[in-house]
């Protein structure tokens, strides 16, 4: 009897937990949708905020130390992808800054900048 009644009160109290895990999702979602909504898709990731040697796995290394080659790629997107632009140009983020440009598996945009 008392491991029933402590089998039930565990789930009473871990019931609200498991409900804010479900809704945490929509949350975001719904937070990145209207802060992007100009440009849907693309993502700037500031390399110089998430690089921590003990994290480095964050961000590929192709493009915390881009080659020559994957600069020059980055910037010919940047050209080529108008959205692109604009959201740099609202950031106030010079196009020299970008490292990279990667496109995810959705076929959204994700700009490195240093």
């Amino acid at each position: 009897m008392k491991k029933l009644i402590t089998f039930v009160l565990a789930a009473a109290l871990l019931a609200p937990l498991g409900a804010g895990l479900t809704s945490a999702p929509a949350f975001a979602q719904k937070a990145l949708s209207s802060r992007q909504a100009a440009h849907p898709g693309i993502t700037v990731v500031i390399v110089g905020d998430f690089y921590d040697p003990d994290n480095s796995w964050h961000i590929p290394r192709k493009y915390r130390d881009p080659s020559p080659q994957t600069f020059a790629e980055g910037q010919e997107e940047i050209r080529n992808t108008p959205g692109i632009r604009a959201i740099l140009q609202r950031r106030g983020i010079p196009a020299r800054n970008v490292n990279g440009v990667q496109t995810a598996l959705n076929g959204g945009k994700i700009v490195y900048v240093r």
